[in-house]
């Protein structure tokens, strides 16, 4: 709040006329105007990690996540300049926006997710909007980012972490499902609708029809096992009832 309200105050000050605002929150704060915001996230340096006291300062998960911010930001910078992955970072990020089914992937998901579908391919040459779109799509849906696959390797952290490996295997199966259901409504002509020119979400959670090809959303494949401790505790209890 303190750094929070010096920044604030330094910007009141060259700008008077700006209407800023100023609300902290857990990672930092957020400054505002009338037609924006930027999201200020804070962190310190790696060695001060560890002096982190909880109560008095930030908390040390939501340091080190901006202390990653940095590393992404930088590798973005140096790698992805060109302007059909913005392009297709900010379409990515629409999709997610409007698709709870892609809710799980992260913006730094988005941005490999960009970068190697323009980039990455036999020809070593840039692909076009149109078709990094669809691959994206393609990716997903043919099981990119479920267990057992090599994924992308995250370029900012070591020992060959794979990026998609942070999601829980219920979103992994979400994110895959849904790249399916959508890749099929494409397949049929549904750009519009994936794009949000015209409908609306439902395309990816109830039936539609195109061209009277009818396209039903796909169910979840993975099932979360129950909870093993639960039924344990209760047979010990129904077993100590029996003997009583």
């Amino acid at each position: 709040g303190a750094l929070g309200n010096k920044v604030w105050e330094t910007l009141k000050a060259k700008e008077p006329k700006e209407g800023l605002t100023m609300v902290p929150n857990e990672k930092g704060f957020d400054l505002s105007n009338t037609e924006a915001t930027a999201r200020v996230q804070v962190t310190t340096i790696h060695p001060n990690l560890k002096k982190l006291e909880a109560g008095l300062h930030l908390d040390l998960k939501n340091c080190q996540a901006a202390h990653s911010a940095i590393k992404y930001s930088r590798w973005f910078e140096e790698n992805a300049q060109q302007p059909t992955i913005k392009t297709l970072v900010r379409l990515l990020h629409d999709l997610k926006r409007r698709f709870s089914g892609f809710q799980p992937l992260t913006s730094w998901m988005l941005d490999l997710l960009a970068h190697y579908a323009i980039l990455n391919n036999p020809m070593r040459q840039a692909l076009p909007l149109t078709s990094a779109f669809r691959r994206v799509l393609q990716l997903l849906a043919a099981g990119f980012f479920l267990p057992g696959s090599a994924g992308i390797t995250d370029p900012c952290e070591g020992n060959s972490i794979r990026v998609h490996t942070n999601l829980s295997l219920e979103d992994q199966d979400l994110v895959c499902l849904t790249a399916q259901t959508l890749l099929r409504v494409l397949s049929h002509g549904g750009y519009k609708q994936i794009l949000g020119i015209e409908g609306n979400s439902s395309i990816a959670t109830e039936m539609s029809v195109w061209d009277g090809v009818v396209v039903n959303p796909l169910e979840r494949a993975y099932e979360k096992p129950p909870d093993v401790t639960g039924e344990e505790d209760m047979e010990a209890e129904e077993g100590d009832m029996e003997a009583e």
